[in-house]
């Protein structure tokens, strides 16, 4: 166990590709998790509140997500080379992040109502930026890693808001 924690916590490609494993296998186990529940992913039925008519499709809007949580899984790679002084708080910045996109379809998907998906993405949008602001100055390529993920909230955030605008909250 203790070699396994050295190689996850190194610099290494191993290490790289060791993150992307897990952030990738989290992201299976949401998946499952979501349609063993019955979850039908967003799919827009008579219940679903309409989105935005510029809204990308779902295939989409899972492409970015795919891209979005494999530079999540570099940024924490990344974090290991961060100086010693903030590489513990940018680790725990960007899991939280992590964490908290990963349970974002839990509480969004089959509402009849926006404020979950508009108050997740307010969340996840504020995670972004402290994840950015933490490794602004310690570890760069971290923060330019975390970005997208800021400003592809920002237009899923204005979607919602243009299609509460059209057709109500």
């Amino acid at each position: 166990m203790r070699k396994f924690l050295e190689l996850y916590q190194s610099a290494s490609v191993a290490s790289l590709v060791l993150h992307l494993i897990s952030v990738w296998v989290l992201l299976g186990m949401s998946i499952l998790l979501l349609a063993m529940s019955g979850s039908n992913f967003g799919a827009n039925d008579q219940g679903s509140p309409l989105g935005a008519p510029w809204t990308p499709s779902g295939a989409f809007i899972g492409a970015v997500w795919s891209v979005l949580y494999s530079f999540m899984g570099i940024a924490l790679w990344r974090a290991n080379a961060a100086a010693p002084a903030c590489r513990h708080t940018l680790r725990i910045a960007i899991a939280t992040l992590t964490a908290f996109c990963l349970v974002w379809p839990f509480y969004a998907f089959d509402t009849t109502s926006r404020w979950p998906g508009l108050l997740g993405n307010l969340g996840i949008l504020l995670l972004s930026i402290n994840a950015v602001r933490v490794s602004w100055h310690g570890a760069r390529q971290v923060a330019f890693l975390i970005l997208p993920t800021a400003i592809w909230i920002t237009i899923a955030t204005a979607s919602i808001l243009d299609g509460a605008r059209r057709y109500g909250w």
